[in-house]
């Protein structure tokens, strides 16, 4: 009897000395990583939105050429009418009468709900849409910057270019003396408010 009683094992577990450890490292990682995550997610944020707005812009272009008829891409924050706030949303519409305005019988293609965060998206120029005509070009024949921006400033920015042929690309710092601020279709670098 005494020989099993020998036997029995012991209960295992982790030390208080160990277990600070563990914990020493994890609140070290988790310190050392939150910003990098945060960045990270705030970029996501920023491509999401880019890729959206191109889709719309791609999608109207096609729209356009497949309706034979003018299609308008504006800003909308109900997803109804234009009104040229693009970062509460925008909407792309057959524009039978080319006004730029939705009228009743006039049929809406895409919304696109408010962009998330405090993300800013802004057609720069003077103009408030963009118009494909039957052939595919936009309909003031030229080329446009879509501007989308957060709170971090020029450097994080990044920007849609629309060329008058009305192709839609990913803007890219082009500069003689790049800065990594990307540049709108006239070649300036684009200006985060």
């Amino acid at each position: 009897m005494k020989g099993r009683l020998a036997c029995v094992a012991r209960d295992r577990g982790f030390t208080l000395v160990e277990m600070l450890m563990v914990l020493t490292v994890a609140v070290v990682l988790l310190t050392l990583g939150a910003p990098a995550f945060i960045d990270t997610v705030r970029n996501n944020r920023l491509v999401t939105t880019m890729n959206a707005l191109s889709g719309t812009l791609v999608s109207a272009r096609a729209e356009a050429v497949a309706q034979r008829m003018i299609v308008t891409v504006c800003g909308s924050s109900d997803g109804l009418e234009c009104d040229g706030e693009w970062a509460q949303g925008w909407i792309s519409f057959l524009d039978e009468d080319g006004d730029e305005t939705v009228d009743d019988d006039e049929t809406v293609l895409r919304r696109a709900d408010a962009v998330p965060g405090a993300i800013s998206v802004a057609l720069l120029g003077g103009d408030a849409t963009v118009g494909y005509n039957s052939q595919g070009f936009v309909e003031t024949g030229a080329a446009t910057t879509f501007r989308v921006c957060d709170d971090r400033g020029d450097a994080h920015g990044r920007a849609l270019l629309v060329s008058a042929s009305g192709r839609v690309s990913v803007a890219t710092d082009t500069d003689a003396t790049p800065d990594g601020i990307v540049d709108d279709a006239a070649g300036n670098n684009i200006d985060c408010p």
